[in-house]
């Protein structure tokens, strides 16, 4: 799963959302503070090119009606990441590393 950031726009969408082996973000910055801004309130600028994406707001904003199948699998990779530490102490957000991409705005 892979959330694109448009910094000229402010705005953050998924791609790629049955892919529950990664989670990022691509942008065409690495400021966490701007990147947490484009995924709305629901998002916590980290450190060293990392943000905290809220499992709420990736519910929210998966482009396709959520099926219960596609539910589990998100579930199972937040069980995942939470098991590698990239799960903040409430359970609420997911640690997603922020990836350059030059064609991304």
């Amino acid at each position: 799963m892979i959330i694109s950031i448009d910094i000229r726009k402010g705005t953050a969408s998924i791609d790629e959302q049955d892919i529950f082996t990664a989670f990022h973000v691509r942008s065409s910055t690495k400021d966490e503070s701007l990147v947490a801004a484009a995924v709305e309130d629901l998002a916590i600028p980290g450190d060293d090119s990392h943000v905290w994406v809220s499992i709420e707001w990736v519910i929210a904003n998966t482009p396709e009606s959520i099926s219960d199948e596609w539910e589990e699998s998100f579930l199972g990779m937040v069980e995942y990441a939470a098991s590698k530490g990239w799960v903040n102490q409430p359970g609420t957000h997911l640690k997603a590393h922020i990836e350059i991409d030059d064609e991304v705005n």
